[in-house]
């Protein structure tokens, strides 16, 4: 009897705890969502949770929990299901992670802790362990990590030591400035990894020892960086399908940019204050190249004819919201584009844009907004879409308007050049015709260059 009263007590002490630690979830479907169907989902948003639910609610299918616009500071450890697959704990103000945190949902392959307070101490191994056996922590099954707005600077060496499986992880909008030496050995150890987003961090270059190892990845996220060229270690990538460097500070685009990344489908490169001239060869190696987001480099005047290669065939090509004045028709195969955008240009209505446009298909060339050209005869606005074959005989017999203006503009920049030169030369010249003219005139003012000296002896003396 005594050891049944004992037992009693310690379950009560107990329960009386989890409700303390863990949040009451004796009617959790009734304070939540509980969605039946395919899977089980239970929708905890905004519902003013401090600590994580004591028990899930019964299910026998895969279940999916959010918990998104709470207030967790803490993330307790999950209580026990082989069945948790998704997990969001987004928004939640989490500074920390118990240990073990998710070793009794050890099937989750889903986790979402991002725009949280996650510093560098908060993720180490120790938080992401699985189940212990025997002797050694089991691995969790964890695919997807999105770790984005923490504040991680660098990423302990071994945090990913239970995660081998990772597929796709995301550190974006956090405190990265370079990939430091712990960061390089914690990514090395992601063999299956496809998916990495930096974005929005404060990297400068993209470090061989950090990418090295990933063999799978297919998908790199590079935009919002300090960034000013195209690295040259994502020819290490070999399997690179994806890649996005928006929004950086790259300034020049040549055909060494993208130098044996030849697996790449698609690149965007959207948003670079600073890119003005697209060069010869910039793509021509890429010849899996099928989509193309070149828009919105509002200094973009000049893609070279021969940018692509003769045989590369696009899918997708977008160059809207730049400063191109012109496109050689020679560029790309015009009839294999399925989207292609070039609106708010400052074009020039040419032969070429014609040909473009009896080129392009009708899905293309049937949107009624569709891109203006500046006729250089009468200095009206027309469609591009719709020119007729008289602006090949304005080609012919007048000079392109913005070829005069960037042939007087290379002449101007050379006279300037010049001028400045003569300038400082007869400055100079006048300087020291100035100081000679100087020393003339003191010369001229103090005639005898010897001192005279007045000798005694050779006075008469005094009459006696």
């Amino acid at each position: 009897m005594g050891g049944i009263l004992l037992i009693l007590a310690l379950s009560c002490i107990y329960t009386c705890r989890a409700q303390e630690i863990y949040e009451n979830s004796s009617d959790i479907c009734g304070r939540c969502k509980c969605l039946t169907g395919p899977q089980f989902v239970l929708d905890c948003r905004n519902q003013a949770f401090h600590h994580v639910p004591a028990e899930w609610p019964q299910h026998n299918t895969t279940l999916t929990a959010t918990f998104t616009l709470n207030n967790i500071t803490t993330l307790e450890v999950l209580p026990d299901s082989d069945l948790v697959k998704n997990l969001m704990f987004d928004h939640c103000s989490i500074q920390n992670l118990d240990n073990g945190a998710f070793k009794a949902v050890k099937n989750v392959v889903f986790i979402d802790l991002s725009h949280n307070l996650l510093t560098t101490e908060q993720i180490s191994a120790e938080k992401f362990k699985g189940p212990y056996n025997d002797s050694v922590y089991e691995p969790l099954k964890i695919k997807y990590l999105n770790l984005a707005y923490n504040k991680i600077h660098s990423l302990p060496h071994n945090v990913f030591e239970h995660l081998s499986d990772l597929e796709e992880l995301n550190l974006e909008g956090n405190h990265f400035k370079f990939l430091d030496q712990p960061t390089q050995m914690a990514l090395s150890g992601l063999p299956h990894l496809e998916t990495l987003n930096l974005a929005r961090n404060d990297l400068t270059e993209l470090v061989e020892e950090a990418i090295h190892n990933l063999d799978n990845l297919v998908e790199l996220n590079l935009a919002y960086n300090k960034i000013d060229f195209v690295p040259d270690t994502l020819s290490l990538l070999e399997k690179l399908e994806t890649v996005y460097l928006d929004y950086t500070m790259i300034f020049e685009l040549t055909d060494e940019s993208f130098l044996g990344v030849k697996s790449l489908r698609e690149i965007s490169l959207t948003n670079l204050p600073r890119l003005s001239y697209v060069k010869a060869n910039t793509f021509a190696g890429l010849s899996n190249l099928k989509i193309l987001k070149l828009s919105d480099n509002r200094n973009l005047a000049t893609i070279d004819r021969e940018a692509f290669a003769p045989n590369q065939i696009l899918q997708e090509l977008y160059l809207h919201n730049n400063s191109l004045r012109d496109l050689d028709f020679n560029l790309t195969h015009w009839t294999s584009l399925r989207l292609f955008t070039l609106d708010n240009n400052p074009l020039i209505c040419d032969c070429d844009l014609f040909a473009i446009g009896q080129q392009l298909s009708w899905e293309i060339t049937r949107e009624k907004d569709g891109p203006l050209c500046l006729d250089p005869v009468t200095g009206q606005s027309k469609e591009v879409y719709h020119l007729k074959d008289d602006v090949c005989l304005i080609r012919k017999t007048s000079i392109g308007v913005h070829l005069i203006e960037s042939h007087f503009f290379t002449i101007r920049i050379v006279l300037i050049s010049a001028s400045l030169v003569l300038c400082l030369t007869a400055a100079v010249a006048i300087f020291i015709a100035f100081l000679r003219y100087r020393r003339y005139k003191m010369n001229l003012n103090y005639p005898f260059a010897t001192q005279v000296i007045y000798n005694p002896l050779k006075n008469p003396g005094p009459a006696i």
